[in-house]
């Protein structure tokens, strides 16, 4: 008997502290469902950057001519598209470096100007740019490691105020980010136990958490089996 209480006791507590787990793991989850995973991106908040029709032949600096003028070595090149206007990207040893295929001009690293016009030509139904800052060390929401801008946006009729994340290097639109997302953000660190970098699914808080609820288990399977033994030997004729 003694051993049965102190089961009970241990299927008790362990309970009450895998409970609560299980309610965040279960609320959090919910939550994170509710909205779809394209609105939490801010897909509808930015549309792909429009082209125009260009005679790369013609209208366009010659390759050959681009990376003669690098100081570095280029390993690999493309054409593509940069605030409406045509460029060359290249990769370089030092780096991505984005190219005016017009002009032969060096757009990298990205200007405010030209970060501004970037978001403007981005931006889906957006109200006015409010704010714009050169961040040197991203916060973790911008998913950059390097330089980057940020723009901010006001509300718009049917937008909230919004937040682009723009590639220093490349002009990339990197993230768009909102109230929703870090809601969401918030709950997904809750989901996987790891409310600093949201990233990690190896805490030692699953691991402690895996822990107590498998001697959850064991002791409710001790529990049961002990219980079930005790009706049979009642039900036993004398």
């Amino acid at each position: 008997m003694k051993l049965f209480r102190l089961m009970s006791q241990i299927h008790l507590w362990l309970g009450a502290a895998f409970g609560v787990q299980v309610m965040l793991w279960l609320i959090s989850g919910l939550i994170m469902v509710i909205i779809p995973i394209e609105e939490i991106r801010g897909e509808h908040l930015r549309h792909d950057p429009a082209e125009t029709a260009l005679d790369w032949t013609n209208e366009a600096v010659p390759l050959a001519t681009i990376i003669a003028a690098q100081d570095g070595a280029v390993t690999s090149a493309r054409t593509g598209w940069l605030a409406g206007s045509p460029v060359w990207r290249l990769e370089t040893t030092d780096g991505p470096l984005m190219i005016d295929a017009r002009t032969g001009d060096a757009l990298s690293p990205i200007g405010e100007a030209l970060a501004r016009e970037i978001a403007a030509t981005r931006q889906n139904g957006l109200g006015e740019i409010t704010a714009t800052d050169w961040l040197t060390d991203p916060p973790r929401e911008a998913g950059l490691s390097i330089p980057a801008w940020r723009i901010e946006f006001a509300a718009g009729e049917t937008t909230p105020p919004t937040t682009f994340y723009i590639n220093s290097q490349t002009g990339e639109l990197r993230a768009v980010r909102t109230s929703a997302w870090r809601v969401y953000d918030f709950f997904w660190g809750v989901h996987i136990m790891d409310w600093s970098s949201r990233e990690n699914f190896n805490s030692w808080w699953i691991k402690v958490t895996s822990i107590i609820a498998i001697l959850f288990g064991v002791a409710g399977v001790y529990l049961t089996v002990h219980r079930l033994w005790m009706m049979a030997r009642r039900r036993r004729p004398k």
